[in-house]
């Protein structure tokens, strides 16, 4: 019986994918480099997956969608998209970027504000001098002011333009001189300050809008993204309780969950959420354990088995980190996940592994890993 089973039994498939980061913005579509952070989906891998393992007109589910990336190149193969984020900002910054305005567009819309208008400076007080030249902060609240009663796909888009040139390091940012990823606390950029004997400068908001819109749509917006028989949506969930997303409704989902030292992707950023009207949620605590990291895991691929219909898949993206002093392989955790929790719901049907190399495309492996791995994507079949 058992040389049976072994006939019928599929077999698991492994392969490398190559991954470059310095050229992965010529392999993505200009909207992708609104903001600057790490992401852990490239563009190249992205598509590959989505055409291998959906259709068009299916679904395609971001469990962890970050600033919403990934929604791009899924609205762009003619699937239906469906994000999720934890975090507010998040969710407004990629809603955003799946419902892009023209150029015209931002242009019309900016011409229509006053940002001349004057602004109660009795608000200019620390930490704002730190950041902002004081006719820039008035120019920046006037933006806001003009944005605060609308619910309008225009304004949503300017204030995403805005959140990608709120602060930086060169002329077309907003701020002084200060990291583009994540905002300095007040001390530590008004040191910055002083030890590059500077205060911020006047930096004009109007045409750094225009300018930085021109450069995120220089490629155009793809026509499916325009295209409303493609459904897309953002929700606020967490990665274990996805509420918002109808059972059976997606045909792939993509699931990136936290690693305890890993690299952080460098969106939160205080400045970013005050400039969207949004609290800043607490940093994440990270699993003390593995046995915590395995659990938060096993009740994120429950929720997922709802969302997915059978036949789907899911494809959970794992590294190595560290839990405290431990090294730990997240691949040979969530085998253990797989094993002790899910075997009614999951069938590991396959691994991808990404390794950083030039060029891109898919070979397929060895029987060693090479040791340049950047991740490994766990392919899960729906039962």
């Amino acid at each position: 019986m058992s040389a049976v089973l072994k006939l019928v039994q599929p077999q698991q498939f492994s392969e490398q994918v190559q991954v470059d980061l310095d050229s992965a913005s010529r392999h993505a579509h200009s909207l992708q480099g609104a903001l600057s952070y790490l992401s852990l989906w490239q563009p190249t891998v992205v598509r590959h997956l989505v055409e291998r393992f959906s259709a068009k007109g299916e679904t395609v589910l971001d469990v962890h969608c970050s600033a919403g990336s990934t929604g791009v190149d899924v609205l762009a193969l003619g699937r239906h998209f469906i994000g999720c984020s934890s975090e507010h900002a998040l969710v407004k910054l990629a809603r955003a970027r799946v419902n892009p305005a023209d150029l015209a567009e931002v242009v019309l819309r900016l011409q229509f504000m006053n940002l001349k208008r004057p602004v109660d400076i009795r608000g200019y007080q620390a930490p704002w001098p730190f950041y902002f030249d004081v006719d820039t902060y008035c120019e920046l609240m006037n933006v806001k002011s003009a944005m605060r009663s609308t619910n309008d796909r225009v304004d949503e888009f300017i204030a995403f333009v805005v959140a990608g040139i709120l602060h930086g390091h060169t002329v077309g940012h907003l701020s002084g001189y200060t990291s583009p990823q994540v905002a300095l606390a007040p001390e530590a950029q008004a040191a910055l300050n002083r030890k590059r004997g500077e205060v911020p400068s006047y930096r004009a908001v109007s045409p750094r809008i225009i300018k930085k819109a021109a450069s995120i749509l220089r490629d155009g917006i793809p026509s499916s993204l325009l295209d409303r028989g493609l459904e897309r949506s953002v929700l606020f969930a967490e990665p274990n309780n996805l509420a918002g997303v109808g059972t059976a409704k997606a045909h792939l989902a993509l699931l990136s969950p936290d690693q305890p030292g890993a690299v952080e992707h460098g969106l939160r950023s205080w400045l970013r959420s005050w400039w969207l009207g949004v609290d800043l949620p607490a940093a994440p605590s990270p699993a003390a354990t593995v046995e915590a990291w395995q659990e938060g895991l096993s009740e994120q691929l429950l929720e997922t088995a709802r969302v997915v219909r059978r036949g789907g898949r899911a494809i959970v993206r794992v590294g190595q980190g560290r839990i405290g002093a431990k090294a730990v392989s997240y691949r040979e955790q969530l085998s253990a996940v797989l094993r002790a929790c899910m075997p009614s719901y999951w069938h590991l049907e396959g691994t991808i592994v990404e390794h950083y190399a030039k060029g891109s495309g898919v070979i397929k492996a060895g029987p060693e890993r090479v040791k340049d791995t950047a991740a490994e994507l766990v392919v899960l079949r729906r039962k």
